[in-house]
């Protein structure tokens, strides 16, 4: 019983290994990002990376547990957002701006180079990080139907870097979704058939 325990777990931890070698998706999602913050630079906030939007109107932050948003939320309140409506809002120091909900937690140790943090995050919640094949991109899972997503390749798609929102929340409060100034009110396909988001994309080259 001893010897088929040990043949077992041999198997199972060779079983696992290969699995990370077949990881295309996370292995080459690190690259594709790569070569984005060769493009777009990252600046470093605390224990958080930054990437902010050309037009100033979101920033995607991460550190190595995981990403969020923040949004500017003039241009929603201009299409009649009442943000009192809003909830799960998270108080920040930028002002009227509102913190999707994300899955950034505060590490115990120093932050990194912004790709090393990136890499952890597939190392340790690979769950988070998706391919949309659709459009080409690679994504970060942010919660609440929230995402960030950049090109597999900059060099074909237009659409370097996207900011995705749920818009589900926004309509709720108040606003009109085609009327959020800097934003696309769009049916995106994915395998579960279409859905709604907000979209704020840059080609970046």
């Amino acid at each position: 019983m001893k010897n088929f325990l040990i043949i077992t777990l041999a198997v199972m931890a060779t079983s696992l290994a290969a699995c990370a070698q077949l990881d295309v998706v996370g292995k080459d999602s690190a690259r594709a990002f790569e070569e984005v913050l060769t493009v777009i630079s990252a600046e470093s906030e605390d224990y958080e990376w930054e990437i902010f939007a050309p037009d100033g109107g979101a920033i995607f932050l991460w550190n190595a547990y995981g990403g969020a948003l923040n949004v500017d939320l003039k241009p929603f309140i201009d299409a009649g957002l009442d943000v009192t409506k809003l909830k799960d809002v998270f108080e920040n120091d930028l002002g009227t701006r509102w913190l999707a909900d994300g899955n950034i937690e505060t590490p115990g140790d120093d932050i990194t180079t912004p790709i090393d943090e990136y890499k952890s995050i597939v190392k340790n919640k690979r769950k988070l990080i998706g391919y949309h094949i659709a459009l080409d991109h690679y994504n970060i899972d942010l919660g609440g139907g929230n995402m960030f997503e950049w090109a597999k390749d900059m060099t074909t798609n237009d659409k370097d870097i996207v900011f995705v929102l749920n818009p589900e929340p926004f309509i709720n409060a108040g606003a009109s979704p085609n009327a959020i100034e800097g934003w696309t009110f769009a049916k995106v396909p994915t395998d579960n058939g279409e859905v709604d988001k907000l979209l704020k994309p840059f080609d970046l080259q």
